[in-house]
């Protein structure tokens, strides 16, 4: 599914009257329902969709965008705090180390949403941590980041009948497109060095939904693009 100078991430919540992401594809609301979102205003942020990964030890790094401004995140409510508490204290004077990766919707220019109904994997980044000094270095598989990306880990969702953020540019091929979806054995779309992209349960009306949500929140107006096999 965003310099770190002056990273001041007083999250405010968007009034409660903005109800959860809905869709009527049955199949995506049964995801939403599943993941409650949280509205964060005005603040820096990881945007992961459309992201290069790297497999390392059964998780995946994105090479994510670090962005400012408004964006979604999944609520990952723990005793004491949730993604806004996380960022809190990862942003906090002193600390400044980390962050969550959160979502907004990409651009249709670079990329576009692909259906992949048959097995195989995707990154999950939204609430992934981010590092904040990875910016500008290197890292494995990824090479030299620029100072306005950030890794963040991802966990790796192996699953039949979910989505991802690719290419604007449509595939011509099965294969091609099949590559983007990462489908393939377990084994070899999980091995350490594999690359996936960033995606989510269900089909791309899920991804459509939250954009919805997102608009109707921040009151902006989006596009998406989707990209069928051929």
């Amino acid at each position: 599914m965003a310099s770190l100078t002056g990273l001041a991430l007083a999250a405010s919540l968007q009034p409660a009257s903005h109800a959860q992401a809905t869709s009527s594809n049955s199949k995506a609301n049964a995801v939403l329902k599943k993941i409650p979102l949280m509205p964060l205003s005005n603040q820096k942020y990881a945007l992961c969709a459309g992201a290069v990964t790297f497999n390392f030890d059964g998780i995946t790094y994105a090479r994510c965008r670090l962005k400012d401004g408004n964006s979604l995140a999944e609520k990952h409510t723990y005793k004491g705090g949730n993604a806004e508490t996380v960022n809190k204290i990862g942003n906090a004077p002193g600390n400044g180390t980390f962050l969550v990766s959160t979502y907004s919707p990409p651009s249709t220019d670079e990329y576009a949403l692909y259906s992949c109904p048959s097995s195989g994997a995707y990154a999950q980044c939204n609430g992934g941590i981010c590092f904040t000094n990875t910016s500008g270095n290197e890292f494995p598989g990824l090479g030299r980041l620029a100072s306005n990306e950030i890794i963040c880990s991802c966990p790796i969702t192996v699953a039949k009948d979910y989505h991802v953020t690719g290419p604007a540019k449509c595939p011509t091929s099965r294969s091609a497109y099949d590559k983007i979806c990462s489908k393939g054995s377990e084994k070899a779309v999980t091995k350490d060095g594999a690359s996936l992209y960033i995606g989510a349960g269900g089909p791309p009306a899920t991804t459509l939904a939250m954009n919805a949500y997102y608009d109707k929140v921040f009151k902006t107006t989006s596009s998406s693009k989707i990209c069928e096999r051929p």
